[in-house]
């Protein structure tokens, strides 16, 4: 504050005890007006931030998280979504909004749902919500085609004359003076401007303040994940000469898995740091048997552990792409009495993974894709077999995620890794074979809850 405004402010705090003591009743100042604004769905930070920046200087804007507060008070804890749009099925969550405002203390609430429209366009539908229970002074839409300047225009034309008309008048002209000269002495003064909450900021946070969207995949804080897999291994060799090789076959197996995701710095405005998660899951196979023939069962074991950084981008209005490397720990463990040992295909992988993976909103659902490169570190027992193995393996991914309430999603995932591997026999070996195929599919049926 500068040097005047605290002299001001002084002589205000002075002037106000006086008069409070005084028998004397004098007329209280007028309180200021503010107004909230929530909006729902892809790109809705920025569409905020659009509408904030033609909001008059003389109009707060109420905190985001208190209005999101009084919102689930007044029942509405789920989003609006598309019910926005629809007049004959909104009624009980317009009351709701308007009792949201009210009890924030707001004049109204710019309300709107970004989404594609039945004609496959995005937009963003706005509607402004007083106490009056009549027409609502705003209801329509706004294209979020063209530029971004395109977009901030079309908001001023159809939000600008209802909040021209329900902002306070401006200060008389010696106060607005004073309080220039004021902002002169004092360089701070003309670097901050108000935020939601009526305190000031710095102009160049770009009003967004680090603030992220909860519940929302593009700006998740973690994500958890609980899941039932049905998983399968195809192993086989290629050209194989000796009588000593089994492939091994099995599909259908239940394992129990786990995921998560956490994003320190997704509060934040910190370029990269902002989308750098840490990510880890685990999946092992319950009651797992294996046998040669009609023989006898043998216990076996398989489990696989990822760790691993990924760094999450948004491309468009509402999908993400994701860049990751880490480690992978794959073990497929057959535990076989000495001679039968000698021919099983166990493996215990160590592998260094890289990929690509991405996430598309499509309608009601999100599609899921990825792709990544494996390289192993170590194989396991049956590569050691063989003269110069050398080891290579890929992977796939591709899902379907489906919103069932608020930051909670049912998942179906399909997992593919393929280890293609080569040798280099020598005639006497004990094993002889070209190379072998190590498959691995794993169908997975999951919750998760997005923060």
């Amino acid at each position: 504050m500068s040097l005047c405004g605290r002299i001001l402010l002084g002589l205000s705090a002075a002037t106000a005890a006086t008069f409070a003591l005084a028998p004397a009743t004098l007329a209280a100042p007028k309180a200021s007006k503010s107004i909230a604004v929530r909006i729902e769905g892809p790109n809705a930070d920025d569409i905020r931030e659009d509408i904030l920046a033609i909001v008059p200087e003389t109009l707060g804007v109420v905190d985001p998280d208190a209005f999101l507060k009084s919102l689930k008070s007044a029942g509405q804890t789920k989003p609006v979504g598309d019910t926005l749009v629809s007049k004959a099925q909104r009624k009980k969550a317009i009351d709701r909004i308007r009792k949201a405002g009210k009890a924030a203390k707001a004049e109204g609430v710019i309300y709107g749902v970004s989404r594609t429209n039945k004609k496959k366009k995005k937009e963003v539908h706005l509607v402004y919500v007083d106490e009056n229970a009549g027409d609502l002074a705003v209801d329509s839409a706004v294209p979020m085609t063209g530029s971004r300047d395109d977009r901030k225009k079309a908001l001023e034309e159809l939000l600008g004359p209802t909040l021209a008309q329900i902002a306070p008048p401006p200060a008389e002209e010696d106060e607005a003076k004073g309080d220039r000269e004021g902002e002169g002495e004092d360089d701070d003064g003309g670097d901050e401007e108000k935020d939601e909450g009526g305190e000031e900021r710095d102009a160049d946070e770009g009003g967004k303040g680090g603030k992220r969207e909860p519940h929302e995949a593009g700006s998740a804080l973690f994500s958890v994940e609980l899941g039932v897999e049905f998983i399968g291994r195809w192993f086989d060799y290629s050209d194989p000469r000796t009588q000593n090789l089994r492939p091994y076959s099995v599909f259908g197996q239940p394992a129990l898995s786990i995921a998560g995701e956490v994003y320190p710095l997704a509060s934040t405005d910190i370029a990269v740091l902002k989308g750098l998660g840490i990510t880890a899951s685990y999946a092992r196979a319950l009651g797992l048997n294996s046998a040669v023939g009609d023989g006898d069962p043998i216990s076996t074991t398989y489990q696989r552990i990822n760790l691993g950084l990924r760094e999450r981008l948004s491309i468009g209005d509402a999908s993400q792409l994701g860049i990751s490397a880490g480690l992978r720990f794959l073990t497929f463990d057959i535990e076989a009495p000495a001679d039968l040992a000698r021919t099983v295909p166990n493996v215990s992988y160590t592998l260094f993974r890289a990929g690509l993976d991405g996430r598309f909103p499509v309608g009601p659902v999100a599609l899921t894709l990825g792709a990544e490169y494996l390289l192993p570190l170590s194989s396991g027992a049956v590569y050691e077999r063989f003269k110069g193995p050398s080891v290579q393996g890929i992977g796939a991914m591709a899902g379907v995620m489906v919103s069932i309430a608020t930051g909670i999603e049912a998942r179906v995932l399909a997992e593919y890794a393929r280890f293609f591997s080569s040798f280099q026999p020598e005639q006497g070996d004990a094993y002889i074979a070209g190379g072998a195929i190590d498959q691995y599919l794993g169908l997975r049926l999951a919750g998760a809850y997005v923060y």
